[in-house]
């Protein structure tokens, strides 16, 4: 049985950009689809420091922020016609990623929809680094949408290797395929640079070393297809060697996939394929939408110290 995203609360960070829209776009089709809640976040900078007004100003200007960032969170809403779902609003003071990661820790949170462009100097919520550091520290699944994601999505393309992680990813992924009536594709990487010593010392003198491989990578993945439990012609499966994270966009694109799937935390060699920081790769190189997945008892480095406006501050 594939395991389900948990969209009880989706949280949509958002800084109102094309980018944001399109992720408020497929959280709403999520909750269409499961009765969640939606909850909309908005991050704007802290002003309590600041040397160009006294307290009083920086305490008017602060509560004037909350109020646009509250009022343009509706208007959001408004535009996607979604005013019938129920949608909640929250306004954070300081840098976005830990606002959004202490926010999951806080509100249980196991989906974080976010897009991968901004605006202006405090809007520009996922230019650089920020979405990159969502990935890495936010403890729930997290959804990177780009301005041109396809809503629902047709083709989703997730990526294994073998490990419980990639498990979990590729069993959200079928979820989301089964929801949307998606063509899936599942997708192991040999990383020819970085196989184990114990599978090379074992093959047969004689016998040719790539064909061995490929014969062990085949064998590992027919277990993992069983280990899925679903029917496999609704799955099409590619076995692919190189770089991990090239050859993802090479398959991604080839199948014009709107939606890649994969686990944070991955192992190396034949056994693995996430080495490293492929999945940011993924993200930089790849055209369409990513969803990030992590493991079962991933803890967040970020401090519980968040600082969420409250009406009167």
């Amino acid at each position: 049985m594939n395991k389900q995203l948990s969209c009880h609360r989706i949280l949509v960070a958002v800084d109102f950009s094309p980018s944001a829209a399109a992720a408020l776009k497929q959280a709403v089709w999520l909750a269409r689809r499961t009765g969640a809640q939606i909850v909309l976040a908005n991050a704007i900078p802290d002003q309590s420091k600041s040397a160009y007004w006294g307290p009083h100003e920086r305490k008017t200007n602060q509560q004037v922020l909350c109020q646009t960032s509250e009022t343009a969170m509706r208007r959001m809403i408004v535009d996607m016609n979604a005013m019938d779902l129920d949608v909640k609003f929250e306004t954070f003071i300081g840098e976005p990623f830990l606002e959004i990661t202490r926010a999951v820790q806080e509100g249980g949170y196991s989906l974080v929809l976010a897009g991968t462009r901004g605006l202006g100097k405090w809007e520009q919520f996922f230019i650089g680094s920020t979405a990159k550091r969502l990935i890495r520290k936010c403890p729930s699944s997290v959804w990177i949408s780009k301005a041109k994601h396809m809503v629902p999505p047709k083709v989703i393309l997730a990526a294994t290797d073998f490990s419980e992680v990639s498990l979990k990813a590729v069993q959200e992924g079928l979820w989301v395929a089964e929801q949307s009536k998606a063509e899936f594709h599942l997708l192991h990487i040999v990383d020819s640079n970085d196989v184990p010593e114990d599978v090379i010392s074992n093959i047969p003198k004689g016998s040719s070393l790539r064909q061995e491989i490929n014969e062990e990578a085949t064998r590992r993945l027919e277990e993992f297809m069983d280990s899925l439990a679903v029917d496999r012609t609704q799955i099409q499966v590619h076995l692919s060697w190189g770089t991990p994270w090239q050859e993802i966009r090479r398959i991604s694109r080839h199948q014009a996939a709107d939606v890649i799937v994969i686990g944070t935390v991955g192992r190396s060699g034949i056994k693995g394929l996430l080495l490293g920081n492929t999945a940011e790769k993924v993200l930089d190189t790849c055209d369409c939408s990513i969803l990030t997945v992590k493991p079962d008892g991933f803890v967040s480095p970020i401090e519980l110290t968040s600082m969420p406006i409250r009406p009167g501050l």
